[in-house]
């Protein structure tokens, strides 16, 4: 009955009132009825049926009880499964939350890393381009180094030329003078042993070139540009050949102008 009374209460309730009435109309009918039969007095049925009611009542009243037990176990047992329900939504959100945050957190950590890729690359880059221009700065330093010593240089070189040239210059008008100051001494002594030979020479002159060693001996001497007259160009030669040595400038660095000079010859001129 206990477990009908837990599944079904209020019919339970309602049967349990619905018998009590229909035992007390019974009761009280047949007291009725008998009263006018017999006229005996109902004590007996009275106390029995106060005494049903009293158990009826605190059958009820037990019932009601354990329906109020019942309800306050329900009501605890649904208080414990909210707060159970409450604590696993909490723990729920409380993982939702935390994997929000971590997720957060990595994205921060990603971005954070991503921009100190970036600093870094920025910074190595701004280091590589200043490599390059200091590079570029010696590249440039060293060829205008380069280009000023060439420059130097090629000036050093044309002043060098232009000394050298001027000394070439200086040298070869005294050498030209000195030549030609020579070359009259050296007719004047080829004349001075000269022999005429016979026959008429007059108005005849040639041109004769002689090859000299140092100290002006002679190694060669030839007419060669003739007179016209054999025996008189013959008899030049002779002469330049017997006049050595030949008068020669004392700088020996003269010499080289004359290891092999042209002279006029052309007697008494």
């Amino acid at each position: 009955m206990g477990s009908l009374f837990k599944k079904h209460p209020l019919a339970v309730i309602l049967s349990v009132i619905f018998h009590l009435a229909l035992v007390a109309f019974f009761v009280f009918g047949i007291n009725f009825g008998e009263e006018e039969i017999h006229s005996k007095p109902p004590v007996n049925v009275v106390k029995a049926t106060v005494v049903d009611s009293s158990k009826k009542q605190a059958e009820v009243k037990k019932l009601k009880e354990l329906d109020e037990q019942r309800k306050k176990k329900e009501k605890k047992r649904l208080a414990e499964k909210k707060k159970v329900d409450d604590l696993k939504k909490k723990e729920i959100d409380k993982k939702v939350l935390d994997k929000k945050k971590l997720e957060k957190q990595k994205v921060a950590e990603a971005a954070k890393l991503a921009k100190l890729k970036a600093k870094k690359a920025l910074a190595k880059k701004k280091k590589a381009e200043a490599l390059k221009k200091k590079k570029q700065a010696e590249v440039r330093k060293r060829k205008e180094r380069l280009a000023k010593e060439t420059a130097a240089k090629e000036q050093l070189a044309r002043e060098q030329s232009l000394r050298e040239l001027a000394a070439e210059e200086e040298s070869q008008m005294r050498a030209q003078a000195a030549v030609a100051s020579f070359t009259d001494l050296i007719r004047q002594k080829v004349e001075r042993n000269w022999i005429q030979p016979p026959g008429d020479i007059s108005g005849l002159s040639c041109v004769v070139r002689v090859r000299l060693i140092p100290g002006g001996d002679v190694i060669d001497a030839q007419v060669i540009k003739s007179s016209g007259n054999a025996f008189f160009d013959r008899s030049v030669e002779l002469a330049t050949r017997k006049a050595a040595p030949l008068p020669l400038p004392s700088d020996p660095s003269m010499f080289n102008y004359f290891r092999t000079l042209e002279f006029y010859f052309r007697p008494g001129g």
